[in-house]
């Protein structure tokens, strides 16, 4: 075989250390006893939100939602958001966020690694947030048990299939008046209107008219409220360019100032962002950790990133003194009941970013900023004639050889230094290339070892191809 002269000897000592370095045994953290491992969103300390249950007196809750949700640049049209629930404790609606600063916080993607899976999880389990906000491997198995009219089939503690009482928590039939459009709901609660837009006029006076629950719930009730006023972002969502969502810096949202709230939301592989700005501002800078954050972390392995992204205007009327009644055996009824009577207009739309851990440098473009001497350390920075991009910085040729040999080793091409370091032939190739100054004493490195050859070819081709630029 006749080596290639892409990576020097100079390149080889780098790459002989840094084998020897990352030969290591693999470690698979197995996390809490409980068969989980914690995935950092533990709950938020509530400090002094008004909105946290921890600061309010025991009550049931219940939130009545109308809305309109329209994808930037969709030609105009929306759908309509029409939801309610009740709940016999709000103490049981917290949900594990993490504060990233005073207005954003985080809610992450649950990450197990109790089995070498791409969930984290063994066969017929699924990966997901307990009540310590950990992130835990459970059983998903279908219950197959027949139960009779009334009750239904679960899984106990054990995972064995057991048949419960269906027990229901609500408010009775609820019909809307100030719509724009005729609005009943019964138990379980589940809109399947045909219109298309809004179900409120913005600014409209609406009423909400509950006939009570029959068994557990709310006691019957009648509630007005007023409508907020539907947003508009400008410039609209979908003309963000994507080097500025996938960039280094703040990313500007703007829209028509209004009188209510303002919540962003930033979706990703790694969670969901949800950020507080002010609506008579009119605009917000959306913060790098934000979006970084629910973009989540990324490897030279990593499929092309994405995020979604909302602003969404929301008036939340919340009324007390409501009564409830009845008795859940899995829950105590608190005896006061608060109603928020929420409606809201949200915008949004979806970027696509670079693979790996390229950057998005202008519209299409992607560059890593390591090597290319074109985006240097930065989108549009240009190394000058006579060097080259090697870590990010303008350096000599055999320097910016030296550093994207490094940066391969540690990743592209790990598996086949780790298999090279393994192999006694080809780890001795490496040995005595680290003696060599010239090609005539390389190749006998490489022909004293013949059984080491195929791993060590592996090991060349790999890191060749991944600094072919740099090292050629």
């Amino acid at each position: 075989m006749k080596l290639g002269r892409l990576v020097s000897l100079g390149s080889v000592m780098s790459l002989l250390a840094l084998v020897a370095c990352s030969s290591g045994t693999t470690t698979v953290v197995q996390g809490s006893p409980d068969g989980g491992s914690p995935n950092g969103s533990e709950s938020t300390d509530p400090g002094a939100d008004p909105d946290s249950p921890a600061n309010q007196p025991p009550h049931a809750l219940g939130t009545i939602t109308l809305g309109e949700s329209h994808v930037s640049g969709n030609g105009g049209s929306s759908m309509p958001i029409v939801s309610a629930a009740f709940v016999p404790d709000a103490a049981g609606t917290r949900t594990c966020a993490t504060k990233l600063d005073a207005a954003c916080q985080i809610v992450k993607a649950p990450k197990c690694t109790t089995a070498n899976t791409p969930t984290g999880c063994a066969p017929g389990e699924a990966c997901m947030v307990d009540d310590d906000c950990k992130a835990v491997c459970k059983k998903v198995a279908v219950c197959s048990k027949q139960c009779d009219v009334g009750e239904a089939c679960t899984l106990d503690a054990k995972g064995e299939a057991t048949c419960e009482k269906i027990e229901t928590f609500d408010a009775g039939p609820l019909a809307f008046s100030g719509t724009t459009t005729s609005i009943t709901m019964f138990p379980p609660y589940a809109y399947k209107g045909n219109i298309d837009g809004a179900p409120f006029l913005a600014g409209a006076e609406i009423k909400v008219q509950a006939q009570g629950a029959v068994d557990a719930g709310f006691e019957a009730f009648e509630e007005s409220f007023t409508a907020t006023t539907f947003l508009q972002t400008s410039p609209a969502l979908n003309k963000i360019p994507r080097d500025k969502v996938f960039g280094t810096d703040a990313v500007p949202l703007a829209w028509k100032a209004g009188n209510d709230s303002i919540r962003i939301t930033v979706a990703g592989p790694g969670g969901s962002v949800t950020c507080t700005a002010n609506d008579s501002d009119g605009k917000y800078d959306l913060p790098r950790s934000a979006v970084d954050a629910a973009i989540g972390e990324r490897s030279e392995t990593s499929g092309a990133a994405f995020v979604s992204v909302s602003v969404a205007r929301q008036r939340k009327d919340t009324k007390k003194g409501l009564k409830t009644k009845g008795e859940l055996s899995h829950a105590t009824v608190q005896p006061e009941g608060w109603l928020e009577l929420v409606t809201l207009s949200s915008e949004s739309t979806s970027f696509q970013g670079c693979s790996g851990t390229l950057t998005a440098c202008g519209t299409n473009a992607c560059a890593n900023l390591q090597t290319d001497s074109q985006n240097c350390g930065t989108c549009g920075n240009v190394c000058p004639n006579g060097t080259k991009c090697g870590g990010g910085q303008c350096v000599s040729t055999t320097q910016a050889c030296d550093a994207c040999t490094s940066t391969a080793i540690a990743g592209t091409c790990k598996l086949q230094a780790t298999a090279c370091n393994a192999d006694t032939a080809c780890k001795a190739i490496l040995t005595c290339y680290g003696t060599c100054a010239d090609q005539t004493c390389a190749n006998k490195c490489y022909t004293q070892n013949p059984t080491g050859q195929a791993k060590f070819n592996a090991l060349q081709n790999c890191v060749s191809n991944a600094c072919y630029s740099q090292c050629q």
